[in-house]
């Protein structure tokens, strides 16, 4: 629901209105066919609201005394509240920045059979929209359409032309479909949102005008299709259904047929609301996940924060000066800055071909350990690590090891005493874990004989051999994306299985041995569906709460890959995925290329596709070690990622550039902290740290904007102290094309998931505008309307009890 339905009212401040009375009127037709009308000595009144209606203010004397009479005659105080209610809502409607097409956004009339014939009069008339339009805006704002009852004579006394729509109306709605279904209620869908294996489905849609003989309900998805026939219950057609017992993204459309034609019933670009259509859609969206699927509660609960290891914490025991000496021994290239304010290396050196990211900083284990108080202090409660596994470069993708940590950052005891830190702190690890692939430079592969042992480049009598495919041994092999320091492995290959995911001792379980609580899974679209769960099962039967996240950029309820649909979100694999389309969302947002009704829409829609358990464990990120930061993604409209590192070098932001920047990420991190699922902050970005793409998006942690950083921890702190934050239900709406409102809540004690929970509520505004003010129906939270007053580009969360 939105705006004056329920949950905004009309943007405060004294207003009135024009209602018009009697009088003529003349149709006057141009020469291209277009219909305008003349009106002619009507009476006129203003009308201002007074509580729950409209009172008559001004203008027209003796009206205003008849209609604030008790004696006023009732058709006409219905006819004075209809169009006062029209006027003031098209008037609200442009003040919001909506066009009168999406009056329904914040308009659904109340119960006065005057309302829909004024309302298509004023968009025919004062609007020029033609009677189609008119005619289905009015049925999205209106739904009862048919005037019954009204004495058309009567109403022509009132207003001639309102009459002559009455007619018009029923005439219409004798002959032209008008139909409703809004999936995000349960009038129309029952439950609104993503369901269980088995579990019953109820779809309805409402006759808001024309006939219809008979309706089927088409469910369809990739190995599924079904067409139930519907029932007609009132001006409803509904059918209820069981779920299939595989789990599956499936779509829903109605077919409908009328005396003369046949139509569907298909989302418009919402998502989840109806409109007409003479051919079959693609259909509104509804997941079905496994019964038993559920995710860790931990994690729900958690404020994350992602570390560069070589980038964040420094430690002054010589560590990194050891481990470095250790990858010159191997014959490798590694170079450690001499300070943390060298900017890093982006060019090839002189004997290079190509630019090797072997350039480090020195973090190391114990730094982060250091920085474990800094943390708690921003109210972190787990830190997802890039890889930590021996590798020759510095972001470790390439790893050599699989069960040593990269002598750079430290020891295994080193780890394990992190880990025993961060837990008496209150902290949890996630680890990243890469395994489509390997460096070339590794235990494994061994491409330049670096290890003793054999690789796979040593012969096929090496262990390692059958991981690879190679084309032409051995310098020809199967790797990530044409990287040839980056060979695949063939995931389904037995020995390959027993050593990373099921084996007593394989890379999975030893490291949630050594103390972490879970696992990053890089690049999850190269691993097997299979394999993905055969991750999830080990890293399960090892630690039942361990988080297995998978890096999914696109909506992993749909994704598809190599040909096939991704089973991510239906309950096989992954309990969260990074949740890249939100960033993009908000970009979008603050960079004015969507308003907030259409970020409402987003929000909605993963609300209602993403599962239950997995929604409210999306890892919300607005940066990341792939991504351009925060700060300098919202200093430019430039798409960053597609620059090379020269253009992004060249890159200059102004002062007032960073400023705007500032206050954009402000409403961004509102909006993270708010939604449902795992606020993420990378490592710096509390601190105003810019930086555009790799390498420059992993630079030394700096402290630096300790009002930013307040901020971030203010919004955990909320986070962390209100369950209605976390485990909360979510409500999301719009006061404008601005303005997006957001509240959260806990009633009767019991939290989304029905788990017992402290009752309470919140409502954060974000607005990228001019200051607003307007009131907000909380009603939903078991709270009473809230006045808002917000500034220009401010956001707020506010607690309300």
């Amino acid at each position: 629901m939105d705006a004056l339905s329920p949950e905004i009212s009309h943007f405060s401040g004294a207003q009135s209105y024009p209602v018009f009375f009697g009088g003529g009127y003349r149709e006057c037709w141009s020469e291209d066919y277009r219909l305008s009308i003349v009106y002619e000595n009507r009476r006129c009144v203003e009308a201002e609201p007074a509580e729950d209606r409209w009172r008559a203010a001004g203008g027209d004397r003796g009206l205003v005394e008849l209609l604030n009479s008790p004696d006023c005659p009732r058709l006409t105080d219905e006819y004075f509240q209809a169009a006062a209610s029209v006027y003031a809502a098209a008037r609200d409607c442009v003040r919001r920045g909506l066009p009168l097409s999406r009056l329904y956004e914040i308009f659904r009339s109340p119960a006065n059979a005057l309302t829909a014939p004024e309302l298509m009069r004023l968009l025919m008339d004062d609007c020029g929209f033609s009677m189609a339009d008119a005619y289905q805006t009015t049925a999205r704002c209106c739904g009862n359409l048919r005037s019954a009852g009204l004495d058309v004579e009567r109403v022509w006394l009132l207003q001639p032309r309102t009459a002559h729509v009455v007619s018009l109306l029923r005439g219409l709605c004798s002959s032209t479909l008008a139909l409703e279904h809004d999936g995000r209620f349960a009038e129309f869908r029952s439950p609104a949102c993503a369901v269980r294996t088995g579990e019953l489905v109820t779809l309805s849609f409402r006759i808001l005008g024309g006939r219809v003989t008979r309706a089927w309900a088409l469910v369809r998805g990739d190995d599924f299709s079904h067409e139930y026939p519907m029932e007609r219950v009132g001006n409803m057609y509904t059918l209820t259904f069981a779920a299939p017992l595989v789990p599956a993204a499936l779509w829903y459309q109605f077919r409908i047929e009328t005396p003369d034609s046949a139509q569907w019933l298909c989302p418009d670009e919402s998502g989840y609301r109806g409109r007409l259509s003479g051919r079959e859609g693609e259909g509104f969206r509804l997941t079905v996940y496994k019964k038993d699927f559920d995710t860790p509660e931990w994690f729900r609960r958690s404020v994350m924060y992602q570390i560069f290891p070589d980038r964040f914490g420094f430690s002054d025991d010589a560590t990194a000066e050891r481990g470095i000496e250790y990858h010159l021994s191997l014959g490798q290239t590694p170079e450690l800055h001499k300070s943390l304010a060298e900017p890093p290396r982006y060019q090839p050196r002189p004997f290079e071909a190509a630019y090797s990211p072997d350039d480090f900083y020195g973090g190391t284990f114990r730094g982060i350990e250091e920085k474990l108080p800094y943390l708690k202090g921003l109210g972190v409660s787990c830190i997802y690590l890039n890889p930590i596994v021996e590798a020759r470069s510095n972001h470790r993708y390439d790893s050599a090891d699989y069960m040593r940590p990269d002598p750079i950052l430290g020891s295994t005891e080193d780890f394990v005493r992190l880990c025993e830190k961060a837990a008496a702190l209150g902290m949890r690890l996630v680890l990243d874990g890469v395994y489509s692939h390997t460096g070339a430079d590794s235990v494994y592969f061994n491409r330049w004989g670096s290890y003793p042992g054999k690789g796979a480049c040593q012969g096929a009598e090496s262990a390692f051999y059958p991981w690879y495919d190679f084309r032409r041994f051995p310098d020809e092999y199967r790797c990530w994306w044409g990287f040839q320091d980056l060979p695949e492995v063939d995931e389904e290959n037995p020995a390959w299985q027993d050593f990373v995911i099921s084996g007593e001792n394989s890379v999975v379980k030893t490291w949630l041995r050594r103390g972490a609580s879970g696992w990053r899974l890089d690049v999850a679209d190269e691993l097997p569906d299979d394999v993905l769960t055969k991750i999830r099962d080990s890293a399960k039967a090892e630690k039942p709460d361990a988080l297995i996240l998978g890096e999914v950029w696109e909506d992993a309820v749909i994704k598809e890959s190599y040909g096939g649909r991704r089973n991510y979100a239906l309950g096989y694999s992954l309990d969260s995925v990074m949740n890249y389309p939100l960033r993009s969302a908000l970009l979008d947002f603050a960079h004015r290329r969507i308003d907030a009704f259409e970020l409402r829409d987003f929000l909605v829609g993963q609300q209602m596709n993403y599962p239950k358990p997995m929604y409210y464990a999306l890892m919300n990120l607005l940066g990341s070690h792939d991504v351009d930061r925060i700060r300098s993604a919202l200093a430019t409209e430039v798409v960053i990622r597609g620059l090379s590192r020269e253009a992004q070098l060249k890159l200059r932001f102004s002062e007032a550039d960073l400023n705007r920047a500032l206050e954009l990420e402000r409403l961004c991190t509102v909006v993270q902290f708010s939604v449902p699922g795992v606020p993420s902050i990378y490592y710096g970005d509390e601190q105003g740290m810019c930086g555009v793409c790799d390498p420059f998006n992993r630079l030394p942690f700096v402290e630096g904007e300790r009002e930013l950083h307040d901020f971030y921890a203010a919004l955990a702190a909320a986070r962390n102290s209100s369950p209605a934050l976390s485990a909360g239900e979510a409500v999301f709406s719009a006061a404008s094309t601005d303005v997006l409102l957001i509240l959260r809540y806990i009633t009767k004690g019991r939290d989304a998931f029905g788990h017992h929970a402290e009752n309470g509520a919140w409502l954060a505004v974000i607005n990228r505008g001019e200051a607003a003010e307007f009131d907000v129906d909380c009603s939903a939270a078991g709270h009473s309307r809230v006045h808002v007053s917000i500034g220009a580009g401010k956001a707020e969360l506010m607690k309300l009890y």
